[in-house]
């Protein structure tokens, strides 16, 4: 198996358990109420007693029992921390952001008064979700101030994050006490693959369906609406000459057109075994290029995730469109979320483009495009079906 699947194999074992335990709290209060200092001194006690029973290592002893001293003059201080500050929490919100970039939690808080040192974090979610150092601030009396979270999640999905607190350290910086603010959820879009062409459409029989759509000369209208840049396949002969002279960069003139309901994007995550789930992810990062490569020109009709449809709101389509491929459940080892197949209730007017693990035989579909692993990629059965490498799906830009 290749290096690929050995890291998706890896990755989707489960963490943590579905329901915490006495370990998983334990866990929770170690991460949540000591800081990077307070696990160092812990972690140095529990040392010295192992050192400790060894023969002749009774230092160890009593370095254990000045340390564990320690901890208790801390308990007082924590307790003055918690009584001391009362503050009002309001306005949590988290921007989604696309997988293995930053964003943030943020949230307001308005304390009764001064604290010296504050900040927020996110704790309890998913191990995938890094949340990086805690950025202290000043919060004056009576005066809202804005507390940041820095979160870097390393795959797609919708994240819980069950905890977010406000975090404010004890005097000696041991400890720390977090009040729960709420808890929010993090939608991670997947990356997208970025479509440099996509001749694939006009090849074959099958490519007269897609034709009408990909050049605008041939279903135009009469009525001039504006101009904008120019795209692969407009007409020379709409190229709107001054606004070239003005800009340096050609420009098309643009015409108010029927153009029906646009093409139909069929979406089938569907995995037959295990080689083909560690596929998925490729998959949505692909469709995800080529979506965006449709809305571009603006000939996305309908979209399916296997045998639902995904409504596009408008100006914020894009933003639907990754959202849905955001909540698609990850591919896990054991049985997940099943699938059913693609089955409108009437025939699309548009040409159908399907996306899937492996091709499937549908007289409603006009092309397809499976990901496959070490293949080659070519075109089969009349140039309707075009088997692309995960490798290349792997890459920012592609040609299809």
């Amino acid at each position: 198996m290749s290096f690929d699947f050995a890291k998706w194999f890896w990755s989707s074992i489960p963490r943590s358990p579905r329901r915490a335990g006495l370990l998983m709290r334990l866990y929770f209060l170690w991460q949540e109420n000591f800081t990077a200092a307070g696990h160092a001194a812990a972690a140095l006690m529990l040392l010295a007693v192992f050192v400790g029973t060894v023969p002749g290592f009774w230092a160890a002893w009593i370095f254990c029992a000045v340390d564990f001293l320690f901890f208790l003059t801390l308990v007082p201080s924590l307790f003055l921390t918690v009584t001391r500050n009362k503050f009002e929490t309001e306005r949590l919100s988290i921007r989604p952001v696309t997988e293995g970039c930053e964003t943030f939690a943020t949230a307001y808080i308005c304390p009764e008064k001064k604290v010296d040192s504050v900040a927020l974090g996110c704790f309890r979610a998913d191990s995938s979700v890094r949340m990086l150092e805690l950025d202290f601030v000043e919060a004056p009396a009576h005066e809202e101030t804005l507390l940041k979270c820095r979160l870097v999640p390393m795959r797609r999905g919708a994240f819980k994050i069950p905890k977010v607190a406000v975090v404010i350290p004890e005097i000696k910086g041991m400890l720390r006490h977090t009040k729960k603010a709420g808890d929010l959820e993090l939608l991670v879009y997947p990356r997208v693959t970025k479509i440099l062409s996509m001749n694939f459409l006009t090849m074959g029989a099958s490519g007269s369906a897609f034709a009408p759509l990909l050049m605008p000369n041939l279903s135009r209208g009469m009525n001039f609406v504006g101009i904008r840049e120019y795209r692969e396949g407009d007409s020379l002969r709409d190229l709107h000459h001054k606004a070239f002279a003005r800009y340096g960069k050609p420009f098309t003139k643009e015409y108010e057109g029927e153009r029906g309901s646009g093409c139909v994007l069929v979406l089938d995550v569907t995995a037959r075994n295990l080689l083909e789930k560690s596929m998925q992810e490729h998959l949505v990062r692909l469709a995800a290029g080529v979506g965006a490569w449709f809305m571009e020109r603006e000939i996305l009709g309908r979209f399916f995730i296997g045998d639902e449809e995904i409504p596009l709101r408008g100006l914020q389509s894009m933003d639907s469109f990754l959202e849905a491929l955001a909540r698609i459940p990850a591919a896990k080892i054991g049985r997940g979320k099943k699938w059913h197949a693609w089955s409108p209730a009437a025939r699309p007017m548009g040409p159908v483009l399907r996306l899937g693990l492996f091709a499937a035989k549908d007289s409603l579909v006009h092309k397809q495009i499976v990901v496959v692993r070490n293949g080659l990629e070519t075109t089969k059965d009349g140039d309707d079906t075009l088997y692309v490498d995960l490798m290349r799906c792997g890459k920012a830009e592609v040609s299809l």
